[in-house]
């Protein structure tokens, strides 16, 4: 007879995939990615090699899952930001600023994204997440691109943002995550059109 896992089964190995992915974020925020091993991820999540590596096919494998896992969080931050604010510009604003500071906050993982940036395959995870998201909320509110071609906005904004954030976590800018997210509310939203009172009064119904 064929295996089938339960529901008991299956919530124990995503309990275990967790604890592998958390044990990698902090060994490669704190010691790096290139000197931790995946025995020493395996001994920091309390479990064996041939279990991670039912998870994962190896080291570059389980930096993605960290990538997306902490992306999957921002994403969480930021729709609860977004929940209560009306569709239009104050729900745009309240987006970027809650973006920005989710980043922030998570300034080890951050670090760690950028450093990869020149690998083609974890750039392309890394980007294509956060320009999904910036598609995914023009879609409910096209009426915000005021004519601007969606796609080329995520892309636009996501080059902006990534930039911006490798400068302030490299500290060539000052890590200040209300002047950066005023930066670029007000850098987004001139790029679709909007006038400096819109973003003002955008700006004011979330600081309110």
């Amino acid at each position: 007879m064929p295996y089938r896992p339960t529901e008991r089964s299956e919530k124990h190995r995503e309990e275990r995939r967790a604890r592998i992915v958390a044990a990698a974020q902090q060994l490669f925020a704190t010691q790096g990615y290139e000197t931790t091993t995946m025995q020493q991820v395996v001994r920091e999540a309390g479990t064996s090699i041939g279990n991670c590596y039912f998870y994962f096919r190896n080291k570059e494998d389980l930096l993605k899952a960290v990538i997306e896992e902490a992306n999957t969080e921002i994403g969480r931050e930021i729709d609860a930001a977004i929940a209560q604010v009306p569709i239009g510009p104050a729900r745009l604003v309240a987006a970027i600023d809650a973006g920005v500071r989710a980043l922030l906050s998570r300034a080890a993982v951050m670090r760690l994204m950028l450093a990869q940036a020149t690998n083609p395959a974890l750039r392309e995870t890394v980007s294509s997440i956060y320009v999904a998201r910036v598609q995914h909320f023009f879609e409910a509110a096209p009426e915000l691109l005021q004519g601007l071609d969606r796609d080329l906005v995520a892309y636009a904004w996501e080059g902006a943002l990534f930039n911006l954030m490798r400068a302030a976590l490299a500290g060539t800018v000052p890590v200040n995550a209300e002047a950066l997210s005023a930066f670029l509310i007000h850098w987004n939203m001139r790029a679709l059109g909007f006038s400096e009172e819109t973003i003002e009064q955008a700006w004011a119904v979330i600081r309110s």
